[in-house]
C-alpha cells in the first residue's frame, strides 16, 4: 500500500529551524545535549553507530559564531564508516582496522564541515562496504528479525529510528538504495563523480559512488547543493546547473516505467508490483505521463558484468587484509577468491562495457526525462535470508543519478519498501524535484 513519510522532530527541516534559533553557544548546546540522549537511546536499541564522542561534537560547537551564517549550520551528520575523519576512528566494518585513525577529513566531510554541519558520529557499514555485518548489530528498527540492506546499512537505521536527519553513504552496486528501501527513508545516489572521493574507501573504482540518507528530499537537496563539486577543476560542473534550468522550462515530464524489461521482475513481490503500478495511477496526469519503456535486452546482461569488475577490484585492493585469514568474514574471502580468479582480459573486457552499454541506454533518456522502478524486489528479507536481485545495480553501472523514495508499506509483513526514480548524467537537482512533486501530489491526494 502507499503509505507517506511522517513528519518528526528529527527531521531535517525540524532541526534546522531548531538550531537557527539558537541565539548563543549556551542555547545551542543545550539543544544539542537532547540530540545526544535521544542519538543514544536509540544506538543503545539498534546498534547504528560504530563511533561517537560527546566531546567532539561539543568542540565542534565551539564555532557557533563563525559558521552560524553557512547553508548546514549546526546539522548534524552520520558519516558512513569508509570516510576518513580527523578525530573518529575509521574502522571500515574490519576488526583488520580497528581503532584507525586516519589524522585527515575525506574531501565530502571536509565539505560538510566547512559549510557548518557537525559530524556528528560514524555510522557502522559492512565489512569494507561489501556485505557482511556482524550478528546483532545494525538492527532494522521496523522489524529486528528482517535485515537492514546492505553497506551503508548503520546510516539507514540511524535516520530511519530518528536519531539523525542526514548522513552520508556510498554505493557500488545498490548499499544506499537498499537499504533506503528495508528501513523506509529517502537515498539519494548522485551522477557519479559529482562528489570527489578523496579519503573514501575504494572497492571499484568505476562504480563507486558517494550519496546521502535522509529524512526528506529537502534535506537532501540542500546537502547536495552546498557540497557538490561545482569549481573549475570539476570540468562536468556546470552541467548540473545547465540540467537544472532545462527541466525548469518543462511544462510536462515523460517518465519511463521499468519492469519486466529486467528478467528478474519475475521474481519481484506481488504486492510490490501492485502497488508500484497504483502509485503510477495516482501520480500520472497532465504534466506527468508514464509510458512503458520499449524491450532493452542488454541491461540483463549487467549484473554478471558488474559481479566482474566488483570481484576482481576487491581481489585487488583487499590483498593485505586477505592475508589476515580469518579476520576477514568468509563471505568477503570467498568474493576475493572469485576475483582471484578472473583473468585481466576479462576484466578489461567488463571494464570496456561500462562506457559502451551506457552509450546504448543514453537514448532511452532522450524519450524519458526519468524512469521509474521499484527500489527493491522484496521488503527487507529476513535475517539469513538472500536478497532478490533488483536493478540497483544496472544504475550505479551506468552511473546515473537515482533517488530511493519511501512510499510504500507491505500489508502483509508491516515493512516498508521504495520507489525508485532514475535520471540521465548530471540531471540530479530535477531527480530531486521530481521525487518532491511525486511526494507532493500523493500527499494532497490522500487528504481529498
Amino acid at each position: 500500500m502507499i503509505q507517506l513519510p511522517q513528519s518528526r522532530e528529527s527531521d531535517f527541516e525540524s532541526i534546522e529551524k531548531a538550531v537557527k534559533d539558537c541565539t548563543s553557544l549556551a542555547d545551542l548546546s543545550s539543544y544539542y545535549a537532547k540530540l545526544i540522549d535521544n542519538y543514544e537511546r536509540l544506538n543503545a536499541k539498534y546498534f547504528f553507530s560504530q563511533s561517537f564522542s560527546k566531546d567532539y561534537v561539543y568542540e565542534q560547537l565551539k564555532n557557533f559564531a563563525s559558521i552560524r551564517s553557512r547553508e548546514l549550520f549546526a546539522i548534524p551528520f552520520g558519516v558512513k564508516d569508509v570516510f576518513n575523519t580527523k578525530v573518529l576512528p575509521t574502522t571500515m566494518g574490519s576488526e583488520i582496522w580497528a581503532g584507525f585513525k586516519a589524522g585527515n577529513n575525506a574531501r565530502i566531510v571536509d565539505e560538510i564541515v566547512d559549510r557548518g554541519g557537525v559530524v556528528f558520529s560514524k555510522t557502522t557499514t559492512a565489512e569494507f562496504a561489501v556485505h557482511y555485518i556482524p550478528a546483532g548489530k545494525t538492527l532494522n528498527p521496523h522489524d529486528a528479525g528482517h535485515i537492514t540492506g546492505t553497506s551503508s546499512a548503520g546510516s539507514a537505521v540511524a535516520v530511519a529510528c530518528g536519531a539523525l536527519p542526514i548522513a552520508l553513504g556510498t554505493q557500488t552496486a545498490g548499499s544506499i538504495i537498499r537499504p533506503a528501501s528495508f528501513c523506509g527513508v529517502f537515498g539519494f545516489k548522485p551522477s557519479f563523480g559529482a562528489y570527489d572521493r578523496t579519503g573514501v574507501l575504494k572497492t571499484a573504482d568505476t562504480l563507486d559512488t558517494i550519496g546521502l540518507l535522509g529524512s526528506s528530499i529537502y534535506g537532501l537537496r540542500k546537502t547536495f547543493g552546498a557540497t557538490y563539486q561545482k569549481d573549475w577543476n570539476y570540468s562536468n560542473s556546470k552541467r548540473y546547473s545547465e540540467y537544472k534550468e532545462k527541466y525548469a522550462q518543462k511544462k510536462t515530464l515523460r517518465v519511463g516505467i521499468i519492469t519486466d524489461q529486467f528478467k528478474g521482475y519475475s521474481k519481484y513481490d506481488s504486492e510490490i508490483r501492485a502497488d508500484f503500478d497504483q502509485l503510477i495511477e495516482s501520480v500520472c496526469g497532465q504534466d506527468v505521463t508514464f509510458e512503458k519503456v520499449e524491450k532493452i535486452e542488454f541491461i540483463n546482461e549487467i549484473h554478471p558484468l558488474h559481479a566482474t569488475i566488483y570481484n576482481k577490484s576487491l581481489s585487488y585492493y583487499f590483498q593485505e587484509e586477505y592475508s589476515h585469514g580469518t579476520a576477514m568474514s568468509p563471505l568477503m574471502s570467498e568474493m576475493i577468491d572469485i576475483g582471484n580468479k578472473i583473468s585481466a582480459r576479462d576484466f578489461s573486457d567488463a571494464l570496456s562495457k561500462q562506457p559502451m552499454y551506457r552509450s546504448k541506454f543514453d537514448p532511452v533518456f532522450e524519450k524519458y526525462d526519468f524512469l521509474v522502478t521499484s527500489s527493491t524486489a522484496t521488503p527487507a528479507p529476513k535475517l539469513g535470508e538472500r536478497e532478490v536481485d533488483d536493478t540497483c545495480l544496472i544504475w550505479s553501472f551506468f552511473g546515473y543519478p537515482v533517488l530511493g523514495v519511501p512510499v510504500f508499506k507491505s500489508k502483509e509483513q508491516n515493512l516498508p519498501y521504495g520507489l525508485q526514480i532514475v535520471a540521465p548524467k548530471f540531471c540530479d537537482f530535477p531527480l530531486l524535484s521530481f521525487g518532491q512533486l511525486i511526494i507532493d501530489r500523493l500527499r494532497s491526494k490522500s487528504t481529498v
